[in-house]
């Protein structure tokens, strides 16, 4: 689904909505519970790159994402909710932008993000980055270039088994004039390679190395390879790269294929006729064969107007009308040669890994369970007065109803409206949602528990994460990495570490062989009797 948003009148932004396959707990259903609206630290998940868009003045979306009171607080004008007729569960990313209304509603240089986007970088750094350097990188009178993010992921924040990308750039010519310390010149690079870890371990695994072409050592004698860092999934592309996707029909991700065939074609001059880019990028300079060479020379002068760029007029007295500027070819030429195709560069922007928690600028994705466990714990413990977009003006809601003797920690715990916390209950490094119910003597710690959740009395819960509208009983026990699906009753009395409750898992071929097979069983004896 996805939403765009006009930056400017020379930007658009997209924010594709997937399904959210890696959160099959809470998303078996997506009619009912849709990824866009699973609550980060109490807010839906579609919130941070809306807000996100409206920090670098992009706006935001309306339709049945404005019935929540977060999205509605954002301010106008709103985007549009696209939902094409043919788009389905497994459409790719490059798929998406290749649909006529996806297309239709792309006018100009445009972005693209994801849902679970985490980012308090300044979308406006990005923008201008773009139009500094990768519009305008290789002569004003050539295509502009494409600039995508990656970020690391070996930090404090790290979550174990985090999904990695495989990256290789290579450096930039060094700028005549420092940047200045805001600029994020010092971190940006030239992509040459890009792909998925599972690609680079099948190939490993194939060949026993990693094979690097001569071409690429040719163009590029000092490269980067980077396997720690992850694809934010943040591009800001040139609007002809629509024409690019339609050339190639079998390209389906965007980051796999569109950058990745992208990168390759800036060193691998085999590709660019291959992957249509010199029908692309030089339209004008496919000119026919013709016996009159002179009209050839005069079209190509005509077409490119070096004088227009020449700041040197040379008066007509000193050039006779019959001499030319530009002498014609010899006669004995009968074809112009073909101009090589530049295609520009992508480049990179590498955000730079934290020096401490207090001071690091937070630039995620959550699409898995640990993700959104870990990083709502972590907005949930920056303190209201800090600088970052996202922290949040107050911890504890004002409808909260808190009885006596209880014990929540102020500087780590969110506490949604109308929720009521019972005595003894101790709530620490959690985040409770709206209209819950914390039973007596229940301890909290390390969780996030979703709207509409019941706890029962003297329940202990480490580590989990409790979906919309389900119900702990009375003196359950759930440890480090339990998930409860969203209107689930857990029974009385459970105890369970890292497990899923309620969760669809499906069937393995063992059970489902054996389902057959009773089946046949049944059949038989109703036919025999």
């Amino acid at each position: 689904m996805p939403a765009k948003a006009p930056v400017s009148p020379e930007f658009q932004a997209l924010i594709l909505c997937g399904p959210g396959v890696s959160f099959n707990t809470f998303t078996s259903t997506p009619e009912d519970f849709p990824k866009a609206l699973i609550p980060v630290a109490n807010r839906p998940m579609i919130w941070y790159p809306l807000d996100w868009c409206h920090r670098a003045n992009i706006s935001t979306i309306e339709d049945a994402l404005s019935r929540n009171p977060h999205l509605t607080s954002l301010p106008l004008p709103r985007a549009e909710v696209l939902a094409p007729s043919s788009l389905s569960q497994n459409t790719g990313t490059a798929e998406i932008l290749r649909l006529p209304e996806v297309q239709s509603i792309i006018t100009g240089h445009f972005l693209t993000l994801p849902c679970d986007l985490l980012c308090d970088l300044p979308g406006e750094s990005l923008l201008e980055t773009w139009m500094t350097y990768a519009a305008g990188m290789v002569g004003s009178s050539a295509a502009p270039g494409g600039l995508g993010v990656w970020f690391p992921t070996k930090h404090e924040l790290a979550v174990k088994g985090e999904e990695t990308n495989f990256l290789i750039t290579a450096q930039l010519p060094h700028p005549t004039v420092p940047s200045s310390s805001e600029s994020l010149r010092p971190d940006l690079s030239q992509v040459v390679y890009s792909s998925t870890t599972d690609t680079l371990n099948d190939i490993t695994e194939s060949r026993n190395s990693f094979p690097i072409r001569r071409g690429l050592l040719r163009k590029h004698g000092k490269i980067r390879m980077l396997t720690t860092t992850r694809d934010a999934h943040i591009y800001l592309f040139p609007y002809w790269i629509l024409d690019f996707i339609n050339q190639n029909p079998r390209f389906d991700s965007i980051s796999e294929d569109v950058v990745g065939w992208w990168a390759k074609a800036t060193w691998q001059d085999g590709l660019v006729p291959k992957l249509g880019l010199n029908h692309i990028l030089n339209p004008s300079f496919q000119v026919k064969d013709t016996s009159e060479p002179d009209q050839i020379h005069n079209d190509i002068e005509t077409e490119i107007d070096i004088s227009s760029l020449s700041t040197t007029h040379i008066s007509n007295l000193l050039t006779p009308p019959s001499t030319p500027l530009f002498p014609s070819p010899p006669t004995n030429s009968t074809k112009l040669t073909k101009l090589k195709t530049i295609v520009p560069p992508f480049l990179s922007y590498l955000h730079r890994s934290p020096s401490s928690p207090s001071q690091q600028t937070i630039l995620r994705r959550v699409d898995t369970t640990p993700l959104l466990l870990s990083l709502s714990l972590h907005l949930a413990s920056l303190p209201t007065e800090s600088l970052s977009p996202l922290a949040t003006n107050q911890k504890i809601h004002p409808t909260t109803t808190i009885a006596p003797r209880t014990s929540i920690s102020p500087t780590d715990v969110l506490i949604g409206a109308n929720t009521t916390v019972n005595q003894f209950a101790n709530i620490k490094n959690s985040v409770v949602g709206s209209n819950c119910v914390i039973g007596q003597g229940v301890k909290l710690m390390r969780c996030v528990i979703m709207d509409d959740v019941e706890i029962g009395e003297k329940c202990v819960l480490t580590g989990c994460v409790v979906g919309w509208r389900s119900k702990v009983g009375k003196g359950c026990r759930l440890g480090e990495g339990c998930e409860v699906a969203p209107g689930y009753a857990v029974e009385d009395g459970v105890e369970a570490i890292g497990e899923v409750l309620g969760g669809f898992e499906g069937l393995d071929e063992d059970a489902i062989s054996g389902e057959e097979e009773g089946m046949e069983e049944v059949e038989e004896g109703e036919n025999e009797s």
